[in-house]
């Protein structure tokens, strides 16, 4: 009888998995890389005080760090200065002390 586990796909894909994500050097790899497998991605909409293109550059670099470059917008020209956000709901409180770290209001939309 041969064994299973070496004809299950399921298996075979999870091997391939892990492999592939060991190839990846490690400064390529984010503190969400692994935590993206495990939390749903949903989209978070905030309002902020950024009124302008100075003040949206003070937090670029952290969100970049934070969820991304391309997961996240600001909307200079809406009155609430909406913020979107397109991350695991956990990184809601880190959002908001992003733009508390650099005096500006951060607030979850209901």
């Amino acid at each position: 009888m041969k064994n299973q586990t070496a004809l299950n796909p399921t298996f075979w894909s999870g091997v391939i998995n892990y492999v592939r994500a060991s190839a990846q050097p490690a400064e390529e790899l984010t503190p969400w890389d692994f935590r993206e497998q495990i939390e749903k991605k949903t989209v978070l909409v905030f309002s902020t005080s950024i009124a302008g293109i100075t003040e949206q550059l003070m937090v670029t670099s952290r969100l970049n760090a934070l969820v991304g470059e391309k997961n996240w917008t600001i909307d200079l020209e809406d009155v609430d200065h909406v913020l979107r956000v397109v991350c695991p709901k956990s990184a809601e409180s880190k959002i908001i002390s992003i733009f508390e770290d650099q005096a500006e209001h951060c607030e979850l939309m209901s």
